[in-house]
């Protein structure tokens, strides 16, 4: 065998070694923790010593992946294998910090919604809760509190804003218009927001929810079109629409977008709505149990896809879409926004 894969069968003992040592140390600090770091580093040692003192047991792979009479054939086997086993312990440690993040946001919810002290005994509360997740939205949130009307289709509004680790004062002007509060410790997404308003929405026993956005863009006189269907029972989610109500258009490119990712989310679901990015919407209460929630961010085609699975009618109404009111977008640039909302819905319908 030529001297240098003789020395690279020596080097890949020394790692072999060092990787065998490091997850034995792992596995005897791993204490309560998890010890699959410290197993995967000694199985992977092991495996690579075993391919370094002996080559030729890699052979078998080398034929069936056609390398049998390529120049490094084993050396390049033993590549591809180890490419596919780090592609395989990514995939591992992406989901253990998906659930591990999920985990900490259920977490954050529920010490957040806590905050709101309220005794339900047996008696819901009913009427309307009215969810304003808000960031740093203490310029337009006064205006919006103003003009959101006391009843609506014969109900009571109740308004809950969800101040989503605001660095102004957010929480201190929503308390002040009297406003029910709660706090995120830390800025954790309009989807992680919401969620916390639909966890309030369960304890209070209201009869449906509404989502409003914070910058001024929704128009509260407007709630009636949203939530009359569902109180006269024909409908279970009602999304508002700007292609059939009215708005001012932000940019080519975000206008392109909405009609290209709600035809998507309609093929996708088996829906008809025709404004997909609208977060101006109402649900019936009671079947929000019946959608899984995982996103933080990008929370609309989770919402929809979710209802659509749960046999949720679904319709949409018209809407008017007005211009922030103060402060800046928190979407972030047109693309950026695109792929993320494209990862959430992909995801949200191979779940």
């Amino acid at each position: 065998m030529p001297f240098d894969l003789s020395l690279l069968r020596i080097a890949g003992l020394v790692v072999a070694v060092v990787l065998v040592l490091a997850g034995i140390r792992r596995l005897r600090r791993a204490g309560a923790g998890s010890r699959l770091p410290g197993v995967l580093l000694v199985a992977v040692g092991i495996a690579l010593g075993v391919v370094a003192a002996a080559p030729d047991l890699v052979r078998p792979l080398q034929d069936v992946l056609g390398l049998e009479g390529a120049p490094l054939g084993r050396l390049v086997t033993v590549i591809i294998v180890a490419v596919a086993g780090c592609f395989l312990l990514i995939l591992v440690a992406l989901g253990r910090a998906d659930r591990a993040n999920q985990r900490l946001s259920r977490l954050v919810r529920a010490l957040s919604a806590a905050q709101l002290e309220v005794r339900r005994g047996d008696t819901a509360m009913g009427g309307i809760l009215v969810c304003i997740p808000a960031f740093d939205e203490a310029q337009s949130l006064p205006a919006v509190l103003a003009e959101i009307p006391a009843t609506v289709a014969g109900l009571a509004t109740h308004v809950l804003v969800i101040d989503d680790g605001s660095r102004d004062a957010t929480a201190a002007v929503a308390r002040a218009a009297g406003a029910q509060v709660v706090t995120h410790p830390v800025n954790s997404g309009q989807g992680a927001a919401l969620q916390t308003g639909y966890l309030v929405a369960e304890r209070l026993g209201v009869d449906v929810v509404v989502t409003l956005d914070a910058d001024g863009q929704h128009d509260p006189a407007e709630m009636g079109a949203l939530v009359t269907p569902i109180v006269e029972d024909r409908a279970d989610f009602v999304v508002g629409s700007r292609r059939k109500g009215g708005y001012e258009r932000e940019s080519a490119a975000r206008d392109a977008g909405i009609t290209v990712y709600t035809r998507l989310i309609n093929l996708l679901g088996g829906t008809e709505v025709t404004d997909i990015a609208n977060g101006y919407r109402a649900i019936r209460a009671s079947r929000l149990g019946e959608i899984s929630f995982t996103e933080d961010q990008f929370h609309n085609p989770e919402l929809l896809l979710g209802a659509a699975r749960a046999g949720l009618r679904v319709i949409d109404v018209p809407v008017t879409i007005r211009r922030r009111s103060a402060g800046v977008t928190k979407k972030g640039t047109n693309l950026r926004y695109g792929l993320g909302f494209l990862r959430v819905m992909l995801r949200s319908w191979l779940r």
